[in-house]
C-alpha cells in the first residue's frame, strides 16, 4: 500500500484496523477550509523533533472519535487557536488505531484517499 507519508518498517502496526465502514472523526486544523498542510504528521512538521510516541505514531495523523475530546484538546497551549475539522473516513482511507485516551486514534491515510473532499471545519 502507498501512504501519504513514508512509514517505518512494521508501520502501521498489525493492531491497526482497516476502515471498512464509514465513520466520522475529528482533527484540529489551522485553516478554514482545511488545506493539505493541515493533514501532515508530527514527523513531517518537525523532522528533527523527539516525540513521546513511537516513530510509527509520529508519522500518522491524530484524530478523535468524539468531538468533545477535540474541544478539550483545544485548551492545550500548543493547540489554542485551531479549528475542529470533521472527517468522513470510509473504505480506502487507510488503517486506524486507538492510541492514548479512548477517543484518540492514529490514522495512517492512504495516498489515494482524497482527504479534502471528505473534510470540513465545524462551526463552534
Amino acid at each position: 500500500m502507498s501512504y501519504r507519508e513514508p512509514l517505518p518498517e512494521g508501520c502501521p502496526p498489525a493492531a491497526a484496523e482497516e476502515i471498512a465502514a464509514p465513520r466520522e472523526v475529528f482533527r484540529l486544523v489551522r485553516n478554514s477550509p482545511p488545506k493539505l498542510e493541515d493533514f501532515r504528521s508530527q514527523r513531517a512538521e518537525k523532522p528533527n523533533a523527539t516525540f513521546q510516541v513511537t516513530e510509527c505514531q509520529s508519522r500518522g495523523l491524530s484524530v478523535f472519535a468524539e468531538r468533545q475530546d477535540s474541544e478539550r484538546a483545544l485548551k492545550l497551549p500548543t493547540l489554542r487557536g485551531r479549528l475542529i475539522c470533521r472527517l468522513r473516513l470510509e473504505a480506502g482511507a487507510g488503517p486506524i488505531q486507538q492510541t492514548g485516551r479512548p477517543s484518540h486514534h492514529t490514522w495512517w491515510p492512504l495516498a489515494t484517499f482524497d482527504i479534502l473532499s471528505h473534510s470540513g471545519v465545524e462551526t463552534a
